[in-house]
């Protein structure tokens, strides 16, 4: 364990032992003295109440070549997320919301930092690095192999199996010197010289381009199709740069948070069918 690293967990284990789990009555209270009043001390004691998760979390990553005061810092910033975005009216406990804010920033900072050459530059491509794990595992589990590994795989992750299969390829090494010899024992070409012509990928970065060109199309398309106060409301609680409050949302349009908080939720469940049954069109198409 390095110096640096033995120097961010002592800090980490610190603020674990001053600073208690909450209970769900705690959590709710202050969650609700920051959304409402913007009670910095409220949301510094639910952050150092729950740092012990950030630890737990960025463990299960600390096998990814990073360094692990790097993955506690990022994690950290995914708590400081799920703090701004918390509804303790929902009913969910405030790790368990935490948790998924913590991963994603730890895994959005894996795909940014594993390699020069980015990892995650479409949907898609994000959505099969979050569920490799998890799929990798089910089919170990099963005993499943060959074909039927994939197609196993293919019904976990949700994508088609070429994206499975060149994601599982990135992600099998690490950046190498192009100076570096292609055999162990220095005496052969560079790899340099066995670099293909990079206009042959002109076609690849085009389309990862496009798609997520697409995707944000079909969501805008989606949103248009709401009501207009609802449109406002996904506006103003998904799509700003910080979301604002049911509280505020709710006095600017003249009614109630919990009536915000329906609407948004009937927003939300009109939008994904709708991106549902655009895609289904898409297929048969």
């Amino acid at each position: 364990m390095t110096a640096r690293k033995t120097d961010a967990l002592s800090l980490y284990y610190n603020a674990v032992k001053q600073n208690p789990l909450l209970t769900a009555q705690e959590e709710r209270e202050l969650s609700r003295r920051w959304l409402d009043h913007q009670d910095r001390a409220a949301a510094d004691r639910l952050v150092l109440s729950n740092m012990r998760a950030v630890i737990k979390i960025a463990g299960q990553y600390s096998n990814q070549h990073v360094s692990f005061s790097d993955l506690l810092q990022e994690g950290t910033l995914g708590l400081l997320r799920a703090v701004d975005r918390y509804d303790p009216d929902r009913g969910v406990r405030f790790l368990s919301y935490a948790a998924w804010w913590i991963r994603a920033y730890i895994r959005d900072h894996l795909l940014r930092t594993r390699s020069l050459v980015r990892l995650g530059t479409t949907q898609r491509q994000r959505t099969v690095y979050s569920r490799l794990g998890k799929a990798k595992t089910e089919v170990a589990r099963e005993g499943l192999e060959g074909e039927a590994r994939m197609a196993r795989m293919v019904e976990i992750i949700g994508v088609d199996r070429k994206t499975i299969e060149s994601m599982e390829g990135r992600l099998m090494g690490y950046d190498v010197s192009l100076d570096a010899p292609v055999s162990a024992d220095g005496d052969s070409a560079p790899r340099s010289n066995f670099i293909p012509d990079p206009a042959t990928g002109a076609d690849d970065l085009l389309a990862d381009g496009e798609e997520q060109f697409i995707e944000r199309q079909r969501l805008d398309q989606a949103i248009a199709q709401l009501p207009l106060r609802e449109q406002e409301i996904i506006r103003r609680r998904h799509l700003a740069d910080k979301a604002e409050t049911l509280e505020v949302v709710g006095k600017d349009l003249g009614v109630s948070r919990e009536r915000v908080r329906q609407l948004e939720s009937r927003a939300l469940l009109r939008i994904r069918n709708w991106v549902a049954q655009d895609s289904w069109s898409r297929e048969v198409a």
